[in-house]
């Protein structure tokens, strides 16, 4: 193979390719000239164009060659070997050597239109080395391709940028009336009707937009009427004409497979029907991701309704000092039980948790239920309270609760 690259026919011949040519024909000329195998898919790893249409040895290449894509697992790979994040930190093209690609260095070009990552093209040089021709080369193949990005699903499309205008005009809240809904109605063709939903996706990381790209347009194969838009590391996405939804069930075990293997969490708010009320529920969809990557970090889908007084809570634990939000009773019974060696405060907290209910308790604790009350009166009499007294009752659940919860 030529180390050298005839760059005035390449250009030539690319040239002539641009009113009604497409990326396959663009990537043939490109193996004719370079002499190198080359490749170009979308975001979502479908292949777009590869030439030539022979196997490589390489076990990537073959693999999209015969099937015109990548499975969720070979995605989650280059995810794991950091391939997939590299794009968000080196100005391509970049060669990619380590991981799966240690034994088949790849040049890395980004198909990017108006600084959105459309796909990607790959020059495989397992057989042929890497120069400063083939890097220029891959420069210009990188840009000439973007040329074909122009039709409406393209995120570079004028429809696909008035839709993100629209979005962002809503995630950031700036739309006030049915009035200016309307124009924005009116001016994108498109119509959001109810019920509504805001989802909110993050990942462990702090630099993975094109992870979040990715999981993005998983989420779109399931729940096609979206909108969505990532900021400060988190994808939000608002759903509508929800009740066309079919098999929610099945996807939404799909999706928690996606947001397992790329370690992220996702936040779904309540239902509901006035877009102009979205801030509100944009704020569930976010208090929900956040408390449940916390509370329960196996569960990568948490829905705002199981999280109520988590969000209401936590927050103080985390801005006051226990003493301030503790009822007092409870630190006088854990004195107590310090100094005696007694069991005052487990039963206290199993009679609040069990509703006062006397039958419960003992039932919970395998005591008698004349042991229980002795140890009841014996907690009134220690703290001067009555366990009977509703602000009393309400305290101390909310204290055992917010303890719980700073356990958590």
């Amino acid at each position: 193979m030529e180390n050298t690259v005839d760059f005035l026919r390449l250009y030539e011949e690319m040239f002539k390719t641009l009113p009604s040519g497409d990326i396959q024909e663009l990537l043939d000329i490109c193996w004719e000239i370079i002499g190198v195998p080359i490749l170009a898919v979308d975001i979502m790893y479908n292949v777009l164009g590869i030439s030539p249409q022979t196997k490589t040895g390489d076990y990537q290449w073959d693999y999209l060659l015969e099937n015109r894509g990548y499975e969720t697992d070979m995605i989650v790979q280059l995810y794991e070997e950091g391939i997939m994040q590299s794009v968000n930190e080196n100005e391509a093209p970049y060669i990619v050597d380590w991981g799966s690609c240690k034994d088949a260095p790849k040049i890395q070009g980004i198909i990017r239109v108006n600084d959105i990552i459309e796909g990607y093209v790959t020059m495989n040089c397992k057989d042929a080395p890497i120069t400063s021709d083939k890097m220029k080369a891959m420069e210009i193949i990188q840009n000439t391709c973007a040329f074909f990005f122009k039709d409406r699903e393209s995120e570079s499309s004028m429809h696909y940028t008035y839709l993100k205008t629209l979005t962002g005009e809503l995630f950031h809240h700036r739309i006030h009336s049915r009035k200016q809904l309307e124009l924005w109605f009116k001016d994108t063709g498109i119509r959001l009707e109810p019920p509504y939903q805001v989802v909110a996706v993050s990942t462990d990381e702090t630099n993975e937009k094109n992870v979040l790209s990715y999981i993005r347009k998983s989420i779109r194969q399931f729940f096609p009427c979206q909108l969505a838009l990532i900021q400060h590391n988190v994808l939000l996405i608002l759903q509508y004409n929800m009740n066309i939804a079919k098999n929610t069930e099945a996807s939404e075990k799909q999706f928690h497979t996606i947001l397992e293997k790329f370690n992220a969490h996702c936040g779904v708010s309540n239902t509901f029907d006035n877009l102009l009320e979205l801030a509100s529920f944009q704020m569930q969809a976010e208090d929900a991701m956040r408390l449940g990557s916390r509370l329960n970090p196996r569960y990568r889908i948490a829905y705002y309704e199981d999280y109520y007084l988590p969000a209401i809570l936590l927050p103080r634990t985390e801005q006051m000092p226990r003493s301030n939000y503790l009822s007092p009773v409870i630190a006088n019974v854990q004195a107590y039980d310090k100094a005696h060696s007694t069991d005052f405060l487990p039963t206290l907290q199993v009679y609040i948790n069990s509703l006062r209910s006397t039958a419960e308790t003992a039932e919970s604790l395998h005591v008698h239920r004349n042991t229980l009350l002795y140890r009841l009166n014996k907690i009134e009499e220690l703290t001067g309270v009555s366990l009977g007294d509703p602000h009393t009752f309400m305290h101390l659940m909310i204290s055992f609760y917010m303890s719980e919860l700073e356990g958590r």
